[in-house]
This record gives structure tokens, sequence and C-alpha cells, in this order.
């Protein structure tokens, strides 16, 4: 069921603001008790609304005044303009579709034609799907650090004390040689008692560098897991700063080979916070670079 020309007539004319108050409140009320009309109503208040989005007071082609309208279509009766609306955008998205995306084969296609074919590769290129990524994206995402490489690039055997306690001797000697198993088989639980011990022999002195050189030594051989049981030790017991930062600087190591890169950022995060021993900050932080890459 259809309006008529004088109801349509009076819809532009509430539209436009164009009636008496008591006028007004008929209409409206008139609207309330037909659906039909409140329909068309909105339907022309969405179209006014979509065109002062555009910057447009009136359609394109028409005259500001209400007297030059064109009359309906049929005597009585408004034409539906909604679905005509939508069957004349349907066609114009589809003769768009059709000449931007659609191409004739050829074997040398024109100028107009390659430009055609560069738009269309763009939009590809644009619209690729949530989730997905380019191969070249996933190759760097993917690439690991060689963790075994950088052990062996940073690892080096630290060298003896000028002054270590007599209790040590052999064993760090052995060490310096070359010969690690000493070291692995010392028992640092039941030290022997010493008379007037000097600041080197001291209980104490004793075994922080009796698991410190011991953790070195298993970590020579390929033992991690002990290098850093004894190493641990050594952080756990409070040595002084320079030792303290070597501990952490070859528990990192130790970490390192196991493939733990969590544990060795953080004790190079330590190493570089503590700026106590110069070439140990420069190696933390080469080596927090190459895990952050």
């Amino acid at each position: 069921m259809g309006i008529t020309t004088e109801q349509y007539e009076r819809m532009i004319r509430f539209l436009d603001a164009d009636m008496e108050e008591a006028e007004m409140d008929a209409f409206e009320k008139e609207l309330d008790s037909n659906p039909e009309m409140r329909k068309q109503l909105d339907f022309e208040q969405s179209v006014r609304d979509e065109f002062m989005l555009r910057g447009m007071d009136r359609l394109p082609g028409t005259v500001a005044t209400n007297e030059n309208l064109p009359p309906p279509a049929a005597p009585g009766k408004v034409i539906h303009m909604q679905k005509w609306i939508a069957i004349g955008a349907a066609v114009v998205t589809v003769i768009t579709f059709l000449t931007i995306f659609w191409q004739k084969p050829g074997k040398n296609p024109g100028v107009a034609d390659r430009k055609n074919m560069e738009v269309i590769d763009t939009v590809q290129q644009n619209v690729i799907p949530p989730g997905a990524t380019v191969a070249e994206s996933v190759k760097e995402s993917s690439k690991k650090v060689d963790l075994a490489l950088l052990f062996k690039q940073y690892f080096k055997k630290d060298a003896l004390p000028e002054q270590y306690p007599l209790f040590l001797a052999e064993a760090l000697m052995d060490y310096e040689s070359g010969n690690y198993t000493t070291l692995q088989k010392l028992n640092l639980n039941n030290l022997p008692q010493t008379r007037s011990a000097g600041e080197t022999d001291r209980k104490e002195n004793i075994l922080q560098l009796g698991h410190y050189y011991k953790g070195l030594a298993f970590l020579q051989a390929g033992n991690t897991r002990d290098a850093i049981t004894n190493l641990h030790w050594v952080l756990n017991n409070q040595p002084d700063k320079p030792l303290q930062a070597k501990a952490q600087w070859y528990l990192a190591l130790a970490y390192l080979k196991e493939n733990n890169s969590k544990k060795t950022a953080g004790l190079c995060r330590q190493i570089v916070n503590d700026r106590e021993n110069h070439i140990l900050v420069k190696n933390a932080e080469k080596i927090l670079d190459a895990l952050e890459k």
C-alpha cells in the first residue's frame, strides 16, 4: 500500500519545517497511525542526511523550492523511491567492478592495461587476510640465534688469582695446565683446620674460590648442571664485587650452553647494571644485542 501525493507533499513540508504548530501536531498523530507514511518519512530523512554529510543541500539537478519538485509518476501514488535507488546503486557497483577488474587476455598489454594490472596487484597486496604474513617476514621472525655459537665465541678460561689458598694450590695448578679432574673431585665440605690462617687461607675464601673454579672446571668439561650448582653457591654466599661479576658472567654462559636465553639475558643485565668489570659489561651488552635481534 502506497501513500498519496497529498501525503507526500505534507511530508516534504514537515521535513522543511513549513507547518504551523497545530498542523505539525496533527501530522505527527497521523504518522503514529500510518506505518507506511512513517517508513517513507524516515527514508526521506535518511536521504537528506546523506546529502548533508556530502556537503549538498539538495539532489543534483534540482532546485531548492518545493513548488518545482517533479510530480509523482502515477496519480495518487508515490513511487517507492528506495527500491529504485537500491537497484541503481547495484547497477553502478557492478559496472564499476567490471570496468576496473575485467581485462582481456593478450600477449602485449597496452599502457592502460598495464596500469590496470598494477592497480589490481596493489589491491590484492592490501587485502591479505588477517593472520597471513609475507614469506620474507616469516623467515625473519623464525630466525633463531645460535646459542651454542655464542657460547664458543665468548667462553674463555679465567686466569688464576695472584694469591690463592694453599689448600687449592694443586687443583688450581692442574686447572691452569688443562687438567680439570682435580677440581671436579675436590671435596669442599670438610676443610682442614689451620692455625693462624691469613686472609688468603680463610675458610670463606677457600670455599668461594674453590666453588668458583670448580664451576669453571665443570663448564670446561661440558657439565653445565654441576657448573651452575657451584657458581650459584658463590653468588649465594656474598662474594666480593669482582668475584661476583665473574661468577655471574660464567653462570650466564652456562645457561647459554643450556639454551636458556631468558636466564642468560637476566644475568647479563645484572652485569651491565652493576658496571663492575668493564670488559664483562661490554661482552654482556653484545650478548644482549644478539639475543634481542
